[in-house]
């Protein structure tokens, strides 16, 4: 079983590269890295670099175990923490053109076994999330539309909860701002049986990915100058705060003793940190702020 569960994630992390390909053509710098760890596991880091669409982009695929779960991984509502599997993909895209959002999403499922090996636990979670730097009200309608018409297909109150997990979540406190316009967020979620688990989280990549393609193949297409590209840069200094500061995802690769470069792979090629912004800048600002610090729950 752990062999099926490790080409479903991958699957959706060829599905994804080939997506991602679609949009930047021959004109790429790419690390296609296939590793293993010594004491358990493995995984792919595919990164995208100074591309014509990205300027940089990771999709990540890992499977590692393990004897004890790292804290930020235990789920909350059990004591048993034994001999541990941890499978997912991760993505995180950050465009060229700043009329084009940045993306992020990740699927993952843990699995706890007794000492014959024997599933004894498991519990998936995931989600993903938009931040737009130049927002369109039609984009961002149909990012949650999307989300809300898939999670029906399990159970019509999957999508006020998930978007609202969404909006708790990608939040930096410091700042009292969220960190985009939100998409959908779980973890610690077990409702129904592996098979039906698995089944969600096939269906959360499909509606991320072509939620995303469809905004990203639009956007692409807006001109943009050197203000834009400021601003851009300015903004994504608020990803680099929230990823090193409050994303668990984060926290759980550096417990887990994961490979650095991959874990950090997350973050922007390129990011301007500034004591003050000008007028030009405040103004995209406060109308951005107006976008994402909305409940966009449709």
């Amino acid at each position: 079983m752990s062999k099926e569960i490790d080409n479903f994630f991958r699957d959706i992390q060829n599905n994804i590269i080939n997506n991602f390909n679609s949009l930047e053509g021959s004109k790429k710098d790419v690390y296609d890295d296939v590793w293993n760890r010594a004491d358990g596991g493995g995984g792919r880091s595919y990164i995208i670099k100074s591309g014509k669409f990205f300027d940089n982009c990771a999709v990540n695929f890992s499977s590692i175990s393990g004897n004890k779960l790292p804290p930020s991984a235990l789920k909350e509502n059990t004591k048993k923490n034994g001999k541990f599997s941890a499978t997912g993909v991760s993505v995180i895209s950050h465009p060229k053109n700043p009329f084009v959002p940045t993306s992020h999403f990740n699927i993952r499922i843990f699995r706890i076994f007794d000492k014959k090996d024997n599933l004894i636990d498991f519990w998936i979670g995931g989600g993903y999330d938009l931040t737009p730097y130049f927002p369109y009200q039609k984009d961002c309608i149909d990012w949650h539309n999307n989300s809300k018409e898939y999670l029906a297909n399990f159970n019509r109150s999957l999508y006020k909860k998930f978007s609202n997990n969404c909006n708790k979540y990608f939040y930096i406190p410091h700042r009292e701002e969220r960190r985009g316009i939100g998409g959908i967020f779980f973890d610690n979620f077990k409702q129904y049986s592996l098979e039906k688990s698995l089944d969600l989280l096939k269906m959360t990549s499909h509606t991320y990915i072509n939620s995303y393609m469809n905004i990203a193949n639009k956007r692409n297409k807006c001109l943009y100058n050197k203000n834009h590209k400021n601003f851009q840069e300015y903004r994504r200094g608020r990803y680099v705060e929230f990823n090193l500061m409050y994303d668990r995802g984060t926290l759980f690769g550096l417990q887990s003793k994961g490979r650095i470069k991959s874990i950090l792979s997350s973050l922007p090629k390129n990011v301007q940190f500034h004591y003050e912004i000008d007028k030009e800048m405040k103004k995209y600002e406060k109308r951005l702020l107006k976008y994402i610090n909305k409940d966009w729950n449709v």
